[in-house]
């Protein structure tokens, strides 16, 4: 019986994905596998090296969209939960810090609201 829990996203960038998974302090690989209950593995397009139990993986779908597989049971120091919403929050972070970048613009004020937003103030002088 698979532990393994599949959650689909709207991530769709790879090289935006690695980016904030290294940003979040995480050691990534790419194609490779990754291991839950009782030594079954399964293969993962980017894998999210965990300092204890087991690790995290994204797959990519047909749809061009990443989905997050891991068996949750034996991931340590996160929760299902916490890992989604922190990922998903830095992937958004990341795509919109690159995309601000290219269109000539640069950051000058971020901070991170009571309730968890981050707000951004950028500024592009024409």
């Amino acid at each position: 019986m698979s532990h393994f829990t599949q959650v689909t996203t709207k991530i769709t960038s790879k090289e935006m994905l690695i980016a904030c998974l290294k940003e979040l302090g995480y050691d990534v690989e790419e194609k490779t596998g990754i291991k839950g209950y009782r030594g079954q593995e399964t293969p993962v397009d980017i894998a999210v090296r965990m300092k204890q139990g087991y690790d995290i993986g994204f797959v990519l779908g047909n749809d061009g969209t990443y989905s997050f597989v891991a068996d949750w049971f034996g991931v340590q120091g996160v929760n299902e939960q916490q890992f989604t919403t922190k990922v998903q929050q830095q992937y958004a972070l990341t795509t919109v810090m690159d995309k601000i970048s290219r269109q000539g613009f640069n950051v000058v004020e971020q901070q991170q609201e009571n309730n968890g937003e981050i707000r951004l103030v950028v500024r592009r002088w024409v």
